[in-house]
């Protein structure tokens, strides 16, 4: 697992809560996919953005962040997509 300046992450975002509800979203997202390709189910979620991954979403999610895969949209004031 590599480790991340939190300060260069959060170059790119409006701050840290937003760095944070964007991580926990695509962390969701992936544990969601990690488990269903357990089990070998159908999904209709994004894979990993990254070729190597591991199996922390988290992990996955802020490697993606820092490669500059992971992107957001702000819909409305304080809402997040």
């Amino acid at each position: 697992m590599e480790i991340y300046n939190i300060d260069d992450l959060v170059e790119d975002m409006d701050g840290k809560f937003s760095l944070s509800i964007i991580l926990a979203k695509r962390a969701r997202e992936l544990g969601f996919y990690l488990s269903a390709k357990k089990n070998m189910e159908r999904t209709s979620i994004v894979p990993p953005l990254i070729e190597n991954y591991g199996d922390d979403p988290l992990e996955i999610a802020m490697q993606e962040l820092h490669e500059g895969k992971l992107k957001f949209t702000r819909i409305k004031d304080n809402i997040l997509k």
